[in-house]
């Protein structure tokens, strides 16, 4: 039988024990006189284990790679919030430069890649425009050319210059012939003035619906075609270009160059990245809310990654259990009630809860023991890391 065993087995006989050696041994006639039958109370039957308390969370922290130390900012005993910084390595100024070169790179590609981006939505935006002047100005250059392959009049148009021109011409005869019999009389004869006023008015009107029938049965000038096939070349040259320059522009950026862009982009985070990575490698932070237990570092000094420095929360404690055997372990369940004894304080009883059991058990001196978590429900001033416990599980 182990001795962890044979503890367990008579720590709970202790008192009865205790009751009956004061009974029989402190009476100097005790040797003569017949002892008196006592009730033996019966005692719950109680697993005891020794344990140790530890606060409620705990890390060993350590610089990832080896440096000098520059600066010590929570030495032994400091608290610290999560994320504070607890010790750093020289070299963080370099690495800072390196953070704040790296997001003016990002600055600038950033702004390269939407200056790109916008230059190409203008461009898009102002070829679709030229296109469609293009478009326009074509279809006005072919109906301009078109028209000038007939007379510039035609039809009823045509007819009715016609009409007024011979109507023109009959009241220019008629005239003529009112005039007649007036045209030898003097000048000064009002009749005559009159009837000649008439004849000139009535040539006049002639003359213009002649003029206006002509140009009407005219074809159009040769330059005036030279100069309308030179505008539909230039027309139809120009939407060419237009449909070119937008088929390029058409589908957003160019995505070579936006490749080559978002590339830069996408290096300069990764430098920015880096450049934090470097940072964090020369600076120990607190990973959670707790007190610097321990902390040897010193500026100045050289460092490795073994080299750590102990920080725990000490604000709640829990009790770890170090010699459950197997026995011992199969009647232990999370939820359980314990009462926890401080061997450096004799007084103190605190009250706790099973909070989980470590599932590997550990070989030790011929047994296999197993870890149980335990909640305490109070907490002490007194207590300090690492003090030694004695946990009696209730069955």
């Amino acid at each position: 039988m182990s001795m962890n065993i044979i503890r367990k087995t008579l720590l709970p006989l202790f008192p009865v024990l205790l009751i009956s050696m004061l009974l029989t041994g402190c009476s100097p006639s005790a040797s003569t006189q017949t002892p008196a039958a006592l009730p033996v109370t019966a005692v719950p039957e109680r697993t005891l284990s020794e344990a140790r308390i530890v606060p409620i969370r705990n890390a060993a922290l350590s610089f990832p790679s080896a440096g000098i130390v520059d600066e010590v900012i929570a030495p032994e005993g400091a608290s610290v919030k999560e994320g504070d910084v607890i010790a750093r390595l020289k070299g963080t100024d370099r690495a800072r430069a390196a953070i704040t070169q790296a997001e003016v790179q990002i600055l600038s590609a950033k702004k390269d890649l939407d200056d790109f981006i916008e230059k190409s939505d203008i461009a898009r935006a102002n070829a679709e425009l030229i296109l469609a002047k293009a478009r326009i100005e074509l279809k006005n250059a072919r109906d301009a050319r078109d028209s000038l392959d007939y007379q510039q009049v035609s039809g009823p148009a045509l007819d009715s210059l016609r009409a007024t021109y011979y109507m023109a011409l009959k009241d220019f005869k008629d005239a003529e012939d009112e005039y007649e019999p007036y045209k030898d009389r003097g000048e000064k004869d009002l009749e005559r003035a009159q009837y000649l006023q008439k004849l000139s008015n009535a040539r006049l009107a002639k003359d213009k619906a002649l003029y206006n029938l002509n140009k009407a049965l005219e074809m159009p000038d040769p330059e005036k075609i030279s100069r309308a096939d030179a505008r539909l070349s230039l027309a139809e040259a120009a939407l060419i270009d237009a449909e070119a320059t937008y088929d390029k522009v058409k589908s957003g950026p160019d995505e070579s160059e936006k490749i080559i862009l978002d590339a830069a982009l996408k290096n300069a985070e990764a430098q920015l990245k880096a450049a934090r990575a470097a940072l964090e490698d020369l600076e120990l932070r607190a990973p959670f809310d707790g007190t610097v237990i321990s902390n040897d570092l010193k500026p100045g000094q050289a460092v490795s990654p073994i080299v750590t420095v102990m920080l725990g929360d000490i604000s709640a404690w829990q009790v770890e259990t170090t010699d459950l055997v197997e026995q011992d372990i199969i009647n232990i369940q999370p939820g359980d009630p314990v009462t926890v004894a401080i061997d450096a304080i004799p007084s103190l009883k605190l009250p706790g809860v099973v909070n989980r059991i470590k599932q590997m058990g550990i070989a030790s001196k011929g047994d296999t023991t197993y870890t149980v978590f335990i909640d305490l429900e109070e907490s002490d001033p007194r207590l300090l890391w690492n003090m030694k416990a004695f946990v009696a599980f209730e069955k």
